[in-house]
């Protein structure tokens, strides 16, 4: 019967998928499960019979006066059951730390010691000789089972600080194995404690934590910070740790403590603040606007690229320095504003400056510029915030606004100064005329003679009116574009002289002109009606604005492939800044009386267009009292051959 049991035993034993070393009560091995031999490496013929103190080292076959399998089992009751932590040998003399159940069986004479193993996660092998007697039995008596002696009230309190702490806390020896360890070491890891307990940490995958672990047991505090990787429970955590040596009574190493934070959410805030400094960085840079912000000191402590490039200087440039510093004079500027911000604790805001503020050259550019002080929550000031926007764009729509405003009223003082004056001209041989008609009507009536001069004075009126009208029809086909031209070869010096000999027979006896020809004739490709439109506005405007009477000298000559005509008069001349309009529609120079002076002010701006049409130039030069000149240059035929074909596309208008 005893048989069958002892077969039914081991085939108990072979059936359990755990580790199992059963002995005899001679501590001879008399079974192995398939999972001891994988574990210690023997195989089952090489162990039965043999005893135990084969598995153990030779440091642990005597513990306190006992073989090592006696001195468990005395401790077994005592234990409640826990596993403890036992070192054994594998075949080929390396060591294991596993952990191990001791139990035995009593049945009559035979007894029997069953022993379930278990190796630690991570734990690595020794050498032979690895582990000393005391600190093998010191682990198994404080480290894992607890103390076996009455702590001290400073051991309590301690143990009180560790376990409850909100770090996370483990002690190594000196092997380096993790010998103790508190709850939130093991909520941070996310291995049990039992997995922990034991774990040598010079198996670690990180290098860091062990280049760590072997400073401290040389002596050192380190520190790391990083995310560890749990190889029992498959977690990343990110962790920030330090560790210290602890010394024995005699002042030496004797292992070491860690002390772990848990960075998880630090992280994650660092994440957010990161991708918010991130977010509003792009956005500074990317704003169309200039963004600052200086210190109570007045040195830049952010400045994104828009500003910068307003500044002139790269923003790397600013930062620590004050604007003086940066901008030299405006910046000075600047600095007594911004002083006055941080005095008053009040913002400026919309204040406009322009390039000409800070030394630049032109074209001009404007911005706005507003200066905030930034408090913190509690009312601290921070310093200064500026924010500079451009607006040169809004400055020149203004500005041309007010140029076209101008021009409007302008137009607007033109277009009335043309209905005065037009209607005055208008009247003026207009009234004279319908007076000479119907003095002529009466003596009609009456059967008197006629008197010839008073039907040539009519006729002069009505001359007059003629070509004021004509002035008018022709202003309006040059703005049509319809101002057309008949030209032909002219001999510009013979219409020239035509033409003073017609003004001559007009004129007054106080006027005299002179005309100085070319010692050759002179030839052009003209409209003769209309240059000689040209030539006697010029004579009209010489006679009429020299009212002291005197000499009006006409010229022409050639100069290389243009004929140069000058008309020069001693009258009251023009003010240099009236000259460059003189050839406007509708202009007349301000010390020109409407009055005094008759005309509509379109006569010099048809002789210019009829000018340009012929491929000429006309131009003045004068000066208030001392006359004016009037130049008129025209290809002559030989050039206008060529010129000729734009004067004709003009005339097709």
């Amino acid at each position: 019967m005893a048989h069958a049991n002892g077969d039914l035993f081991k085939l108990l034993l072979e059936a359990s998928p755990d580790p199992l070393v059963a002995c005899n009560g001679q501590e001879c091995i008399v079974h192995l499960t398939p999972a001891a031999e994988r574990l210690l490496g023997w195989k089952r013929e090489a162990l039965l019979g043999q005893p135990f103190t084969a598995l153990v080292p030779q440091r642990l076959h005597d513990v306190e006066g006992s073989s090592l399998l006696r001195y468990l089992l005395g401790q077994h009751s005592a234990q409640g059951g826990r596993p403890i932590l036992l070192p054994l040998r594998r075949r080929g003399g390396e060591e294991l730390l596993l952990e191990a159940t001791v139990g035995h069986a009593r049945e009559g004479e035979r007894e029997c010691i069953l022993l379930s193993l278990r190796r630690i996660p991570e734990a690595p092998s020794f050498a032979p000789g690895g582990l000393e007697q005391d600190t093998a039995i010191q682990l198994w008596k404080y480290g894992h089972a607890g103390a076996s002696h009455e702590p001290s009230t400073a051991a309590r309190l301690y143990q009180s600080i560790f376990e409850n702490a909100p770090l996370g806390i483990f002690h190594f020896n000196k092997v380096p194995i993790i010998t103790a360890c508190n709850d939130y070491f093991v909520r941070i890891i996310g291995s049990s404690k039992q997995l922990l307990i034991g774990l040598n940490l010079l198996t670690l995958r990180d290098e860091r934590i062990k280049r760590c672990i072997r400073a401290t047991l040389a002596g050192e505090h380190t520190h790391f910070e990083g995310d560890y990787s749990s190889v029992t429970a498959d977690k990343v955590t990110p962790v920030r740790a330090h560790f210290a040596p602890c010394c024995n009574d005699t002042g030496q190493v004797s292992g070491g403590v860690g002390i772990i934070e848990d960075i998880t959410e630090q992280r994650r805030i660092e994440e957010e603040l990161a991708i918010e400094a991130a977010l509003v960085d792009a956005f500074t840079r990317a704003a169309p606007i200039g963004l600052a912000f200086l210190d109570p000191s007045l040195r830049y402590v952010y400045i994104n690229d828009m500003l910068a490039r307003v500044n002139g200087r790269p923003a790397e440039e600013h930062l620590g320095r004050r604007p003086s510093e940066v901008l030299g004079s405006p910046g000075a500027t600047l600095e007594r504003m911004l002083q006055g911000i941080l005095g008053s604790d009040k913002p400026l805001e919309k204040i406009e400056l322009s390039g000409a503020d800070l030394g630049r050259e032109p074209p001009l550019r404007y911005w706005a510029c507003s200066f905030y002080p930034v408090h913190r929550k509690d009312g601290r000031l921070l310093g200064v915030g500026a924010v500079v926007e451009e607006i040169t764009a809004r400055k020149q729509a203004e500005q041309e606004r007010a140029r076209l405003f101008r021009e409007a009223q302008e137009a607007v003082r033109v277009r009335d100064d043309f209905l005065t004056i037009a209607s005055h001209e208008l009247k003026t041989p207009l009234t004279p005329l319908s007076l000479r008609l119907a003095n002529l009507e009466r003596r009609l009536e009456r059967g008197e003679a006629v008197d010839p001069s008073a039907l040539r004075h009519a006729r002069q009126h009505l001359l007059r009116l003629t070509a004021l009208i004509n002035d008018l029809l022709d202003a309006s086909r040059i703005e049509a574009g319809g101002l057309a031209l008949r030209t032909q070869p002219t001999r510009l010096d013979v219409l020239i002289e035509h033409v003073i000999r017609v003004t001559e027979g007009t004129s007054d006896a106080q006027h005299r002109i002179t005309f100085h020809p070319p010692s050759a004739p002179l030839q052009v490709l003209g409209d003769p009606y209309r240059l000689e439109q040209v030539i006697a506005n010029l004579l009209e405007n010489a006679l009429k604005y020299s009212p002291g009477g005197g000499a009006i000298d006409v010229s022409l000559e050639p100069r290389g492939d243009v004929a140069l005509l000058a008309v020069r008069d001693p009258g009251i001349g023009i003010p240099t800044d009236q000259l460059e309009h003189l050839f406007e529609r509708y202009f007349r120079a301000r010390n020109v009386s409407t009055h005094s002076y008759g005309g509509l002010g379109l006569g010099l701006y048809i002789c210019r267009d009829i000018v340009e049409r012929h491929g000429g130039r006309i131009w003045v030069e004068s000066a208030v009292g001392h006359g004016s000149t009037f130049y008129v240059a025209l290809p002559t035929l030989q050039e206008a051959s060529v010129s000729g074909e734009h004067a004709a596309a003009h005339a097709v208008h």
